[in-house]
């Protein structure tokens, strides 16, 4: 039996876990510069979002660490699983390489570690395609190799209120600086190759929500839409897109990506 492993930004209901076999390893973060908070799935984060919105100084997160990885292979190995485990964009964190020195240290063929180059929806969407293949019968190497060739496919597309998160966290790729959010002006991002770019700028909520959805293809077949404080939007977007008559997941983002990019952000995932 495969056994998949995932981080805590792949923003997942405890039910989903159950339901997909997931075992989660959590991020940490800081809020204030005190308490270390430790993420954990959806709706089990407590009211994160009212400590961000007083924007204190010393927002930190960290990544999952090797040790929490090690803990959770040796134990799944115990079990006599195998273990898949598929970790937020190694360009986004460090995560994915922990998980791969801790495969590393305990060694084995057993244990195969996949840098997503996505996270958030597009993590997600790749844990579920993940247990399709499980369940058709693929073995770990065959998983492995079709995930490498999925993740080219799987987009996310973005928005956020303000770009000084971003700009603080230090994820900016090729993004423009000069990109802003005054004059009602959004700026309109995606992760490609596992950094985040900008793709255009859109004047207004109608405008940004519609560069949304014109960028998802029409022959997009899983979609998940999230956002953060902005469930307006995000169901606007999520009633869009679900007029081509496919079904639509929408979810909250956690506190980890929340740090990154600020209250208000909205998007969507998806796989061509």
């Amino acid at each position: 039996m495969i056994a998949i492993v995932t981080d805590s930004t792949a923003y997942i209901t405890r039910e989903d876990a159950r339901a997909l076999g997931v075992v989660v390893v959590p991020m940490t973060y800081s809020i204030g510069g005190h308490q270390l908070y430790t993420e954990s799935y959806i709706g089990e984060n407590g009211m994160f979002e009212s400590l961000l919105k007083k924007n204190p100084p010393g927002q930190r997160t960290s990544q999952a660490t090797m040790s929490a990885f090690m803990s959770t292979f040796e134990e799944l190995r115990s079990a006599g699983h195998q273990v898949l485990c598929l970790t937020i964009s190694s360009r986004l964190s460090g995560t994915y390489s922990n998980a791969a020195i801790a495969a590393r240290e305990l060694g084995g063929a057993d244990i195969s570690v996949v840098d997503s180059r996505t996270t958030a929806g597009g993590l997600f969407l790749m844990a579920r395609a993940a247990r399709r293949m499980i369940d058709e019968g693929m073995t770990l190497d065959q998983v492995t190799q079709r995930l490498k060739a999925l993740r080219d496919k799987v987009k996310v597309i973005f928005s956020v209120e303000d770009m000084g998160p971003l700009r603080r966290s230090g994820r900016l790729g090729v993004v423009r600086l000069s990109v802003s959010t005054i004059l009602n002006i959004k700026p309109i991002l995606k992760c490609a190759d596992g950094s985040v770019v900008s793709c255009g700028i859109a004047r207004g909520r109608h405008e940004q929500l519609r560069a949304l959805e014109r960028a998802v293809p029409e022959a997009a077949r899983e979609m998940v839409v999230e956002h953060l404080c902005a469930e307006k939007e995000a169901e606007e977007l999520m009633e869009r897109v679900k007029l081509r008559g496919v079904p639509v997941l929408m979810r909250p983002v956690g506190p980890v990506l929340g740090i990154h990019l600020g209250l208000g952000c909205v998007g969507i995932a998806w796989i061509e």
